[in-house]
């Protein structure tokens, strides 16, 4: 005859209920939601970090060149809005800029805005926006300087012969 040994019993289970596996599926699945959402919120915002970089790097090559042209002699001048191509050749966001050239709040100035949007091809609200101002000396403003000293120039020349 064989006796069990102390301690076990011989109806003792041997697997899982079925509530119980129920239960574990649930939890696993309310944990597979959870990361999958904070995966998703990961990459929204890697994406909007992107676009905010490239519209950064948009915005600064713009205003670049806007002051490389004022140092040749040639006025900025606005612009409405227009798509300009992104730096990153992957990217699929279309970018748009436009200048806004206004008189500075002090005299002799003028502010130049440079704002560069990264549009939603979906027709929402667009992903990043970047903007820079930079205030130089109104161009008009030194000529109109020049154009004095010239003057002042020649009268002393005549006066003087």
């Amino acid at each position: 005859m064989i006796f069990p040994k102390p301690g076990c019993r011989r109806d003792s289970r041997r697997g899982f209920s079925l509530l119980e596996i129920l239960l574990a599926l649930a939890i696993l699945g309310g944990s597979l939601a959870l990361l999958s959402q904070i995966a998703e919120t990961g990459t929204a915002a890697a994406r909007e970090a992107r676009d905010l970089s490239v519209a950064r790097m948009i915005c600064q090559t713009k205003l670049a060149e806007l002051l490389l042209n004022n140092a040749a002699g040639i006025a900025p001048l606005s612009v409405s809005a227009s798509q300009v191509a992104s730096f990153d050749s992957q990217s699929t966001t279309p970018f748009l800029y436009s200048v806004d050239v206004q008189q500075a709040p002090l005299d002799g100035l003028i502010a130049i805005q440079v704002n560069v949007e990264a549009a939603n091809s979906n027709g929402g609200p667009s992903l990043a926006t970047y903007s820079l101002v930079r205030w130089i000396v109104d161009p008009a403003l030194e000529l109109e300087q020049l154009e004095a000293d010239e003057e002042a120039l020649r009268a002393e020349a005549e006066a003087s012969q």
